[in-house]
């Protein structure tokens, strides 16, 4: 495989190169060029992440807790990581209380607190009343915004909700999934921290510390790659590529292992 993976990566390359020399434009499409490698690489990782969850041998197969790989190819290093879609928070499945754990244990509070809950509540029901703190139409209208009343399709729209910014997004994001399958139930010895004291009821109104977050150098969870079949579960395939002279390119994928040998896998989602 790792051959195939390098033909492909070398006719990427060599494709690119043929159009600069015809065009007498090699400088100015060498970003394009480089481009183009990391992402052939980055591709790369992908397929090689789909094979090793695919692994018969349960002693030989990927883990999916998120611990990171490293994989070298040419003057490329690649960290791939698998995350487990089933250990995050289900955010089409919560009810009301579960939504304010969950904005809670971030640190929110007081009336955004109170905004953040209604205005989650509101985006996702059918009607289009207005809770005490929430928003319906007419609020986001002005900024060319249509509330869903319906199910959030991506994690990005929830960006979108009043009282949403940036930052908060950015610490909810790695623990929300819209792709939570139906192959079991949430699983606690892949959970992300947040998504364990949201899912678990351990938060703002219970005496059980959350879980903190985890640094490089804290030990996570050990995670038995045998206990569960990988079948039916959306699992989330990252991969991060750097080059030797500095490049870098990142790119997310969620897969779905079928155990159909004539179509193994289901790519879901890419970024």
């Amino acid at each position: 495989m790792v051959l195939a993976v390098a033909g492909m990566m070398a006719f990427a390359y060599v494709s690119f190169e043929a159009v600069a020399v015809n065009r007498g434009a090699t400088i100015a499409v060498a970003g394009q060029v480089e481009r183009a490698r990391l992402k052939a690489a980055a591709d790369s990782g992908i397929a090689f992440a789909i094979d090793g969850l695919g692994i018969e041998n349960t002693k030989q197969r990927w883990s999916i807790d998120g611990r990171p790989k490293t994989l070298a190819i040419g003057d490329m290093i690649l960290k791939i990581a698998v995350d487990d879609e089933r250990g995050k928070i289900p955010i089409n499945r919560l009810d009301e209380d579960q939504v304010r754990t969950m904005f809670a244990d971030v640190g929110i509070n007081g009336n955004r607190l109170d905004t953040l809950v209604d205005s989650f509540e509101d985006w996702q029901d059918e009607d289009d009343d207005t809770r005490p703190n929430g928003a319906e139409a007419p609020y986001y209208e002005p900024f060319g915004i249509k509330p869903r009343n319906g199910p959030f399709r991506t994690v990005d729209e929830l960006v979108e909700v009043r009282g949403m910014d940036p930052n908060l997004f950015a610490k909810l994001k790695p623990a929300l999934t819209v792709f939570f399958g139906d192959a079991g139930g949430f699983s606690v010895p892949t959970s992300q921290p947040l998504a364990l004291a949201v899912m678990s009821g351990v938060g703002e109104n219970s005496q059980q510390p959350t879980s903190p977050e985890p640094s490089d150098d804290t030990a996570m969870p050990a995670f038995d790659p045998s206990a569960e079949s990988y079948i039916g579960r959306p699992l989330t395939v990252h991969v991060t590529v750097r080059d030797a002279g500095g490049g870098l390119f990142s790119r997310s994928a969620i897969v779905e292992l079928t155990g159909n040998k004539t179509a193994p896998f289901w790519i879901r989602y890419t970024d």
